[in-house]
């Protein structure tokens, strides 16, 4: 986003404001959004919303791919995002797809696609470090100098895994699809994979670096590669998200919900869910945690400031192609310009996203001031969002450059903006919760990346 948890990203991500409070210091308050139990009706006309995109037609560049073009034998990974699961979790709901199953609909097309499972609350490091081991097989390492740091273990036994590709390597490279914050995680892969880091070079594995060219594309969906300032604003989440991850335990028919299987996979900081453990029990403890004072979990990686310090980090590599998707529920009102929620969007995230008028905090869609380090100023380019996440946000990182896709053959070292998707919000893309099918989606952005050679 791992051992057994549920797809709490819409309840994990709108509770990154009081993790994020705690983990970073706050040079200029930032402005915090207003609680609300129902969205209100806009108090001002709207424009008519944009047309909600058909997912069949999502094909980069308006063409599709012609199959005996298509290189399907470069393993496609899924990289989930904050809150994510794998495949052997939830109950048998996907990530990817919910009741519906975009691994198995993209491996009946031919496509060798696999489902990463990582720490749903963890850093990009942390997680990248995960997605190492499972793709080319053999135990975590999350580094000496890293672990030392910030106080958690070097390694958790319970994350040693047989590989999706063991003969993964510049010969044999790997395409990455990440959502959300698996976005970040695999860029974060990429600069590993590409330069090692000198302090845990000691480490061996994936520290020495030297592996460029095994990841030919990261793909980006609906990712906060500048941040998202709900990671600073949403500051009184953590009893919305104990409602929701047990009614989310019910609603996929969890007897009973305490005993639902779930794990934050925290391992490395001591914090595994004992045997017979309640759920309550397990995330009071999880939220009591040093964890959440430190820069090294996923709160810190989501904020604007956090991601800004990620991104002088990571800078782009030469040797692998960058493509971005946004998503869009959100409608400008005519007089003032701000982004009011759509009427399909989750509720949840409708309070998150939804302009409040003085005296009131503002919401996502009208979002003022700097981030609480004064990375980020805050204009009106900010205001159209997926309820979690700004548009602005959802493409090249802002210290990078970008160009739109219209077609045609694509370059290493590049980013390219593939366009947006008006309609679904932050979940909804993942075919979660809103039980959307987004199987045409996929399908159309597996071709894509099989085409790029």
């Amino acid at each position: 986003m791992t051992g057994s948890r549920s797809f709490l990203l819409l309840a994990l991500t709108v509770t990154t404001g009081l993790l994020a409070g705690c983990a970073a210091p706050a040079a200029v308050p930032a402005p915090t959004l207003q609680p609300a139990a129902a969205t209100p009706t806009p108090p001002e006309p709207t424009a008519r919303p944009a047309p909600q995109t058909d997912l069949s037609r999502t094909y980069p560049g308006t063409r599709g791919m012609a199959a005996q073009a298509l290189d399907k034998s470069v393993p496609l990974i899924l990289v989930h995002g904050l809150g994510g699961f794998g495949r052997d979790e939830a109950l048998g709901l996907r990530y990817w797809g919910g009741l519906l199953d975009v691994q198995a609909d993209l491996r009946a097309q031919g496509y060798a696609v696999f489902t990463a499972s990582l720490g749903p609350v963890s850093s990009n490091w942390d997680r990248a470090a995960e997605l190492y081991a499972q793709i080319k097989g053999g135990c975590v390492d999350y580094g000496a100098a890293h672990a030392a740091q910030h106080g958690h273990a070097r390694t958790d036994s319970a994350k040693c895994y047989p590989g999706f590709y063991p003969q993964w390597s510049a010969a044999r490279p790997v395409n990455l699809l990440g959502h959300s914050m698996g976005g970040q995680t695999a860029r974060t892969l990429v600069k590993l994979l590409d330069d090692g880091h000198p302090a845990n070079a000691g480490s061996g594995g994936l520290f020495t670096g030297g592996r460029a060219g095994w990841v030919r594309s990261v793909m980006t969906v609906s990712s906060p590669n500048s941040g998202s300032p709900a990671a600073d604003t949403l500051q009184a989440a953590v009893p919305m998200f104990k409602n929701l991850i047990l009614a989310f335990a019910a609603s996929v028919g969890a007897a009973d919900p305490e005993n639902f299987v779930y794990n934050f996979d925290l391992g490395h900081w001591g914090l595994s869910r004992a045997p017979g453990e309640r759920f309550s029990t397990y995330q009071n403890r999880v939220f009591a945690s040093r964890v959440w004072t430190s820069k090294d979990q996923a709160a810190w990686d989501l904020s604007p400031d956090g991601a800004a310090e990620l991104n002088r980090w990571l800078g782009r590599s030469r040797h692998a192609r960058y493509f971005s998707w946004e998503t869009n529920a959100t409608t400008p009102g005519l007089l003032t310009g701000w982004h009011y929620p759509n009427l399909t969007m989750n509720p949840v995230l409708s309070a998150v996203a939804f302009p409040y008028a003085p005296p009131l905090s503002p919401g996502l869609g009208n979002i003022g001031g700097r981030s609480p380090g004064g990375a980020i100023t805050y204009d009106r380019g900010w205001w159209a969002n997926d309820g979690i996440v700004p548009g602005r946000s959802m493409n090249a990182p802002l210290n990078e450059t970008s160009v739109a896709y219209s077609g045609g053959a694509t370059a290493p070292g590049t980013w390219y903006r593939l366009g947006r998707v008006d309609g679904y919000d932050h979940i909804d893309i993942t075919g979660n919760l809103s039980f959307r099918d987004v199987k045409a989606f996929y399908r159309n952005q597996a071709a894509f990346l099989a085409n790029q050679n």
